[in-house]
């Protein structure tokens, strides 16, 4: 009896591992296939012109905020987020750019860049309002031919006041003036525009980034 037992049991076991490893097969196959797909999607795009060459300028514009993809190279291998505030000409006065944020990198906990106008009383630091958050004070870094330059993280709490709010102020201190001058931005299209960084950015740097490369 227990002869003809073994052969069952064995056959049995054999059958079991033999559904195991189609089961991985089958599985790994699928694995292959969607990313196959993806591929040849991709490579689709690029041989009809509808892809996303490293040699492109792109700027697309999010309302009040703009996404702008540079060539890539070793030194602008990154896309970059930025809203400007520009000064009105009057009286004979020029205008031009009075304030700049931009964010490069879409990871949590990296930087806004905030660069202010040139002649500010550099000791006190800027300000930064955003929507009703409390008023968060930054020194200053560097100035630059753009401008005098501060650096805030963008965290969780941050990110969630820059997309849910409408506007944010930043106040700087000037010479010859009693009372800080403030500078009001938009936030209109900050959310649609990180979303749109956060994808180029995986675009760029994911496995399939060579797809993107000339």
């Amino acid at each position: 009896m227990n002869e003809a037992i073994s052969p069952a049991i064995h056959s049995t076991a054999v059958s079991r591992r033999w559904n195991a490893r189609r089961i991985v097969l089958i599985f790994g196959l699928g694995i292959l296939l969607l990313v196959a797909g993806g591929i040849i999607t991709l490579v689709g795009q690029r041989l009809l012109g509808r892809g996303i060459s490293a040699n492109e300028v792109r700027i697309t514009s999010y309302q009040d905020w703009r996404v702008a993809c540079p060539a890539v190279t070793p030194q602008t291998p990154n896309c970059t987020l930025s809203s400007e505030v520009t000064r009105q000409p009057a009286n004979g006065t020029p205008g031009g750019t009075m304030l700049t944020l931009q964010i490069s990198d879409p990871a949590p906990g990296s930087t806004m860049t905030v660069i202010g106008p040139h002649g500010v009383l550099l000791e006190p630091g800027l300000a930064i309002t955003i929507g009703n958050d409390p008023m968060r004070l930054r020194p200053y870094e560097t100035c630059s031919n753009a401008g005098c330059i501060a650096f805030v993280t963008v965290d969780a709490d941050t990110l969630k006041s820059l997309s849910s709010s409408m506007g944010g102020q930043v106040t700087v201190a000037a010479p010859n003036v009693q009372q800080p001058v403030g500078i009001p931005f938009s936030l209109k299209g900050f959310s649609d525009g990180y979303a749109a960084l956060a994808r180029e950015h995986s675009r760029r740097t994911g496995f399939l980034s060579f797809l993107t490369r000339s």
